[in-house]
């Protein structure tokens, strides 16, 4: 009787412990599951986005690079159309940004400057990829300097960057300074970009040495003049008994130019 009613208070204290808890656990379960499910479908849209992304930027890669590089009117309009869907569709993917600044290369090759700044500012606006952001930056500042914006091109250019753009972005603010007409701040900023160069872009840095040795600072005819002054004087004031030295004597020369022979061999 004992064992009886020890077992109807388990199922008792079961029952009031699925009362008080019983909940919570079917929530918790619950949202577990919905959690999972909805984790699994967020990969595949993402998954279906990017596959979606990458098909439209390569049907714009093959418009953009047809002929040779060369498209001809209905190519380049197919380029524009997916370079548009990809930027309405898929605004914040690598892709659209890409695709922008291909765009903004094309329209600024046919003097197109306005396309050209439409598109940078389009990627300055909505990508999040740093490296990207740099690269636009650079070339909406070299694009608003063609327009006669030189001021608001070198607001583009201030600041801190990596590393790796340092050099590209003193180099473009020499330009636009020189542009404007001071040549000693271009100079300046084509000697930072020098000294900020990575080694490995020495090799091209042919361009941007003649750039800044052509706005290197010449010494002036008076300072000549007054670095030669004083050896004029100096010549002035030798006495005559310096004047008639006599020459070496012949085993003094004899003996310079047996030293000379040695040092060449």
């Amino acid at each position: 009787m004992a064992d009886h009613l020890t077992e109807e208070e388990q199922i008792e204290s079961l029952k009031r412990w699925w009362q008080e808890n019983g909940r919570g656990i079917v929530t918790g379960v619950a949202l577990a599951l919905a959690g999972y499910f909805g984790f699994q479908w967020w990969q595949g849209a993402e998954r279906e986005k990017a596959e979606a992304s990458s098909d439209l930027y390569q049907g714009f890669i093959e418009a953009v690079n047809a002929n040779e590089g060369q498209p001809n009117n209905k190519q380049l309009t197919t380029a524009k159309s997916l370079a548009q869907q990809l930027k309405e569709e898929y605004a914040s993917r690598i892709y659209a940004s890409q695709a922008a600044l291909r765009l903004a290369a094309l329209a600024a090759n046919e003097n197109d400057l306005e396309s050209a700044t439409k598109e940078l500012q389009w990627v300055l606006d909505n990508t999040s990829e740093e490296s990207l952001k740099l690269l636009a930056s650079r070339r909406l500042a070299t694009a608003l300097a063609a327009r006669g914006k030189p001021d608001e091109a070198l607001q583009l250019l201030q600041g801190d960057v990596p590393a790796a753009f340092a050099a590209l972005f003193a180099e473009t603010r020499g330009d636009i300074l020189l542009q404007k007409g001071d040549k000693a701040a271009a100079h300046a900023a084509y000697q930072q970009a020098l000294a900020e160069l990575p080694l490995e872009q020495a090799g091209g840095a042919q361009l941007l040495r003649l750039k800044a040795e052509s706005l290197a600072p010449a010494a002036s005819d008076d300072s000549a003049e007054e670095d030669a002054a004083p050896e004029q004087g100096a010549a002035e004031q030798a006495t005559p008994e310096q004047a008639e030295a006599p020459e070496a004597a012949p085993e003094q020369t004899e003996a310079t130019d047996s030293a000379q022979e040695s040092d060449e061999q």
